[in-house]
């Protein structure tokens, strides 16, 4: 088993009777499990291709193996590109984006 750091950003947070999940922990199978694993395991109906997805700050595509410790930051890009640009904002101000 792996334990990962979902951070969901804008329409992908979750409603929960507590309010709006933004981060969540997730213990996965280790190995094999992909960045498109976890967005069936939440349910996240957008194309792959809808997403900006980071990994430890770094953009990877949704077959991409999750490894213990991972930071998984997920975004929709729906705004021609602005909300990964924030995203990728966001991640350079936290020092997190690794070019």
């Amino acid at each position: 088993m792996i334990n990962i750091i979902v951070h969901l950003h804008t329409i992908l947070q979750k409603e929960t009777p507590g309010g709006l999940v933004n981060r969540m922990e997730l213990q996965l199978p280790g190995g094999s499990t992909t960045v498109l694993t976890v967005l069936e395991e939440l349910d996240i109906e957008l194309s792959p291709e809808a997403l900006l997805v980071a990994i430890n700050g770094r953009v990877v595509d949704e077959s991409h193996i999750l490894e213990e410790g991972d930071r998984l930051d997920l975004m929709p890009a729906i705004s021609g590109g602005q909300d990964a640009q924030q995203l990728s904002a966001h991640l350079s101000d936290q020092g997190q984006l690794c070019q």
